[in-house]
């Protein structure tokens, strides 16, 4: 009812902003209909909640298992840009996805045909030996973004910027605040996802 509420008002009084242009695709008889609006600004209002706490917490277990990175990354915020996208390669919240070929295609000796599905695996991915130097340690000063977290190309994540900006926020504000937090469990509880990867809980101490 609040999304009904919305659109109807943006009907009546468009304005310079997305739901505005999404109604505005609606009007013009594409193929978008009020039932796939509805459905479309639920998926952008909660679709990146569930990534977006995993990518936190994931990061707050990494820089507290790493106690020099937690270190660093108290003493200078300005390392929360490059903590950020280590945590997103080094343990992302989605760690695999799945992708359907339209067309034949080869991959060296590997041979998909038209219609086939294919598991990728972003988390082996991000620890390629061919594309990260030291891939299996954790380093906020690592200068380099090429993780595959958010996808690529045409499915690249609509909310990656939103993501990326909430992760610096939380991760430098946890740790100028708390210097002193600490794990109060060796081994965290993660919750049962093939797809994502994300703590149960994650005890802390400070």
């Amino acid at each position: 009812e609040y999304f009904r509420r919305l659109i109807a008002q943006r009907r009546s009084d468009p304005r310079d902003d997305l739901l505005s242009a999404l109604v505005a695709v609606e009007e013009q008889g594409d193929t978008l209909t009020e039932a796939e609006l509805l459905s479309t600004l639920i998926l952008l209002l909660i679709a990146g909640h569930e990534t977006t706490v995993n990518l936190i917490g994931n990061g707050v277990l990494a820089l507290l298992r790493n106690r020099a990175q937690f270190e660093k990354l108290a003493a200078d915020p300005t390392l929360a840009k490059s903590a950020t996208e280590e945590v997103l390669r080094y343990d992302a919240p989605v760690q695999m996805t799945m992708r359907v070929a339209h067309d034949e295609l080869r991959f060296g000796d590997f041979a998909m045909g038209k219609g086939e599905a294919a598991i990728l695996l972003v988390a082996a991915a991000n620890r390629d030996p061919a594309m990260f130097d030291d891939p299996e340690t954790f380093d906020i000063t690592r200068d380099d973004s090429r993780h595959l977290a958010f996808s690529s190309g045409i499915h690249f994540c609509l909310g990656a910027s939103l993501a990326r900006l909430e992760g610096q926020v939380a991760l430098a504000t946890l740790a100028r605040r708390l210097p002193t937090m600490e794990l109060a469990v060796d081994r965290p509880e993660y919750k049962e996802n093939i797809v994502l990867r994300g703590l149960a809980a994650l005890p802390v101490t400070f």
